[in-house]
């Protein structure tokens, strides 16, 4: 399979890098790039408080996909923003992660935290540049083994904080009832499988997650 897959009608209107989509959720660079490997941190709350799917940005309709691994699985919790079906199926074929064509994640920083990050992207802007959300560390340290992906097709979910940064919404946290299916992705060197879970085996580990409380 080609690592530039076709793009989907429904994310036509979203510019491109390289033939791939940029995501509404990533870093623009005022070069043109995109820092694929770094949420823009406002629009990531965005997602989880008003219902906007990463990939396009539009409004969700239901069911919702979530896209995680197996902690984020087993916890019904996910730190990355929820997706329409058909955006998270491009992310599916797209991403080097999600599609497990990459065995470790990359030991080199993010574009956004270097030279190219220096410049907002956006004309007239006094921000300064792109600055990191203090306290939101990474999803997933450098250099660390990939893990499968699963994609989670839910009802619904509840915007949530970690405790150790309670005034940013980082997460979703889904309840067992509103999961709907499960489906296996892909596995890390193996590449894309996208194999459907039985739902009661899917959730059999599950651990109930105690996130902090949002802000009021």
């Amino acid at each position: 399979m080609s690592d530039v897959p076709p793009i989907p009608a429904a994310l036509a209107h979203r510019p491109t890098v390289g033939g791939l989509v940029q995501p509404w959720l990533n870093v623009a660079l005022a070069d043109g790039g995109v820092d694929f490997r770094a949420q823009h941190q406002s629009r990531a709350a965005a997602c989880w408080t008003r219902g906007l799917c990463q990939v396009c940005g539009n409004p969700l309709r239901p069911p919702a996909v979530l896209l995680g691994g197996p902690k984020q699985l087993r916890r019904l919790m996910f730190d990355e923003p929820p997706l329409h079906p058909e955006c998270c199926l491009y992310t599916s074929q797209a991403c080097p992660m999600v599609s497990g064509r990459t065995e470790y994640y990359a030991d080199r920083p993010v574009l956004s935290s270097g030279h190219r990050g220096k410049t907002c992207a956006t004309p007239g802007c006094d921000c300064g540049g792109w600055v990191p959300t203090p306290g939101v560390a990474p999803a997933q340290p450098a250099a660390d083994p990939a893990h499968e992906w699963f994609a989670v097709w839910v009802r619904g979910f509840s915007p949530a904080a970690m405790h150790d940064s309670p005034q940013h919404i980082t997460h979703g946290v889904v309840r067992p009832a509103d999961v709907i299916r499960v489906v296996l992705v892909s596995r890390p060197g193996e590449g894309r499988v996208w194999h459907r879970l039985d739902l009661a085996a899917a959730l059999a580990d599950y651990d109930a997650p105690r996130p902090a409380a949002g802000p009021p």
